[in-house]
Order: structure tokens, then sequence, then C-alpha cells
């Protein structure tokens, strides 16, 4: 059986830390239910980009054979993710004449508004990018009247604002021939943070303003919403491979055993306490045992956390939404889900956090459990063409007025969360063995 249907939607997320192919069908009651999955440990991709075309390709191979075997569909076409430090974003401005020959107003309609689309999609980047997403800010009538929706209204100028995001045409390439290499096409080419939003934020979280920082292996996507719209993306290229290196080097450790104390006794935050915590790592071959200091641990990984959600803040306060955003910072990922982050994220940016899980629309799924942060994007990925396919694309976002940026505020250094922390947040671990 083949994907032309158009009631099953796919996905493939290329990440630092994991590969992993995704194929829903669409329920009867408009929901998705996932029946066919695959998932690998990645090589070949480093900070979102892929490095090595052949190890890449190999892992994309193996993930879209095994889910389209369980699925027994075979795919064709799958919405892919794009992230990494080579991502661009900016704004820009367009207009075109609506006036008939007797030079009155005329009735605006959808040509005019797809005529400035493609408008902005011809917009001035740098020579060696291509232009990923166009997403409209706001539109203006006559230079005076600004509308939600110009469609219907009457006119003889319409303008508009719109947010450009644009990616390396080599990255962009390379990751199209490793799609092409393993017998699929790339339908669309998604930023991962918008991915990542169309998963774990709702209508009343994106009207209200709302900051979603998605930590993956390589990457910490952000994105920004306020008033229903797009207002700001961004990519730091650091993630939870950089804080695993940071264990690996610090505490003289294999990779493998840095990646496991993370994830079992890993804290954002250090918390002096009386009695000394230490975990004992079995030594490999004829190496010998060697003993941890989980103090050590907590700083190093604090170090690094704060590090990364320092440069969120600056993004944050570069987008001129650092006081619109009344639900405040949704944190997702493979790397949310260190103890004590969301205080710490908290105490830097000054404003409520909360861990963003992906649950909506998809059934219970005896197949695989989709409903953890690491997932998210992966989730995203799948949504989009849904979204798309139910009207909802990046460009029918609603649209509103620009708002004025707003001055910095100081930052609220991480020393002062040490008081504030209930000891329930806290679990101590001593003398265990990893």
């Amino acid at each position: 059986m083949t994907d032309k249907s158009k009631n099953f939607f796919t996905a493939l997320d290329i990440g630092t830390s994991k590969i992993c192919a995704i194929i829903a069908e669409k329920t009867e009651n408009n929901k998705l239910k996932i029946i066919g999955f695959s998932e690998t440990e990645s090589e070949g991709v480093s900070e979102g980009m892929i490095q090595n075309l052949i190890k890449a390709t190999a892992k994309i191979k193996e993930v879209v054979l095994k889910a389209s075997e369980m699925a027994n569909l075979k795919i064709k076409f799958v919405n892919v993710g794009i992230a990494g430090k080579h991502i661009r974003s900016f704004s820009t401005h367009h207009s075109i004449g609506l006036q008939n020959n007797e030079n009155e107003p005329i009735e605006i309609n959808q040509s005019h508004v797809k005529k400035l689309e493609q408008r902005s999609k011809m917009a001035v980047i740098p020579t060696n990018h291509k232009i990923i997403h166009s997403m409209p800010q706001k539109y203006t009538i006559d230079e005076d009247h600004e509308s939600v929706d110009p469609i219907g209204e009457f006119g003889k100028k319409l303008e508009a604002d719109f947010h450009i995001i644009s990616a390396n045409k080599v990255d962009i390439k390379i990751m199209e021939e490793s799609i092409r290499r393993s017998d699929i096409i790339c339908r669309n080419l998604i930023l991962e943070p918008i991915a990542s939003s169309i998963a774990l934020l709702d209508e009343n979280d994106k009207e209200d303003g709302i900051c979603l920082v998605d930590i993956g292996g390589g990457t910490t996507d952000i994105s920004i919403f306020h008033d229903n719209i797009i207002r700001h993306t961004a990519v730091i290229p650091l993630g939870g491979d950089i804080v695993t290196q940071d264990i690996k080097e610090g505490l003289g450790l294999p990779r493998n055993h840095a990646e496991a104390l993370k994830i079992k006794f890993g804290k954002a935050l250090y918390v002096k306490r009386p009695v000394k915590e230490f975990v004992k790592i079995k030594g490999e071959g004829q190496r010998e045992d060697k003993k941890i200091s989980l103090d050590n641990l907590y700083k190093i990984i604090e170090a690094r956390m704060e590090e990364i959600f320092d440069k969120v803040h600056q993004e944050i306060l570069n987008s001129g939404m650092s006081e619109k955003l009344s639900a405040g910072i949704v944190i997702t990922g493979g790397g949310s889900q260190l103890l004590n982050l969301k205080q710490q994220v908290k105490y830097i940016t000054g404003l409520d956090v909360r861990k963003g899980f992906p649950n909506s629309y998809l059934t219970k799924s005896e197949i695989v459990n989709l409903e953890f942060p690491k997932y998210s994007t992966s989730v995203g990925l799948l949504l989009w063409e849904f979204a798309n396919e139910n009207k909802q694309p990046e460009n029918n976002f609603k649209t509103a007025s620009s708002l004025p940026r707003v001055n910095n505020f100081g930052k609220l250094v991480t020393e002062r969360i040490k008081g504030f922390l209930k000891d329930d947040d806290l679990t101590e671990f001593k003398d265990e063995s990893l």
C-alpha cells in the first residue's frame, strides 16, 4: 500500500541525538492514530545539520523502512524539520497598488493577498540562503488603516509586514539529497520551532503571548507568539549534547556514562547540602571503578544550562516581546527533563515556566507513546500537513498590528534561586551506583 491517500501523514525528524520516522492515519473523529514508528540513535548529524551524508542517509533509510513495514505502507512523501545555526530570520515590508482604471478603490481578494506573499518571497536575503517560511505580521490599507484580514475590504493600496525565515542553500541541498537517497521525497521543509509550536501551543497561548523553547540534542529552538502571530524565531546551536560533553570532559568519563549520569541524576541547579552525595561508576574492561561527586555534576550542568537560557533570555529581549508574554515560557524537548530546570528558567527570565507535552490530536496508540517532550518536534512535523489540510497553514496565522519594542530588564541571576527551592524539588542520592 502507498501513502497516496489524504488520510495518511508522515514525518521525518532528523536530529542530533535521534532520527525518527512516524506514520499516522486520520481517524473518523479527526484525530491522528500512529500506525508506524521507528527511532534510532543519530549519526552524521551535528548541531541540527547533516555533516556526513553517508552516515545520516543510512540511519534515515533504516527508520523509514521500519516505520513503513510496521504500517504496511510505502512512504513516498515526508514532512521534514530543519534547524541549525545557519537559520536566519528578519522582517520585510511589501506593497501593491489596487485601484482600477478610474483610480477608485477596489475590493481586496485572496489574489491580492497572495501577490503580496509572493513578493515577500523575493525579499533580498544572503545569496547563499533560501526562504523557507514567509509569515504576515500585519496588513495596512491606504497607509492608515490596519487590518487583521483585509479580504473583503476596499482600498487603493495594500501593504504588509512579513517575518521571513531563511536557511543555507547547501544545508538544504544536503538534507534533500539524503532524503532522495532514502527513496522518499521532502514534501514540506519546516523550521523545527514552528513544528513544535503546532504540537504544543493552543490558540489561547498564542493569543496571550508565549515563548516556546525546545531543547534538542544539538540546538535550542525558540518561537515567540503574540496576538496569535509568530513574532520571533531563533535557533541557538547549543543543546543537550553539549551538556553531556561537558560532563564527559569535566568528570573524565566515557560519553555513554556521562549521558547516563545526566539522565538519571541531572539537575539544572546546584544547591549545597550538608551531606556529600556520590555515585559509583563501574569501570569498563580493566578500568577501576570511579566515585563521582554529584555536587560536581550539578555544577557542570547548571553552568551550561545557565548559558543556554541567558541566550534564550536575550532572544526574548531582542524580540521586543518580553513584556507581552502573559502565558510565559513553555520548555520542551529531551533537554527539558532536567530537575529544577523550570525554577532556573523562571529566575533567569522572570517569566512563568511550564513543561510542554505533545498530546493534542493524537489518539492512544499501542505502537508507541509520543507524549514525551523529546517528541514535540516529531509530532509537530506530523501535524503540519494535518493542520494545513484543516486550513491552518503558516500563512493563516491571524495577523495584527506590530507591537512596540520594550526596554531590556536586568538579569536575575541563578544564585537567587537557591532560597526559593522547596525540599520536594530536591532528590538525594547517596553512594548510588550507575
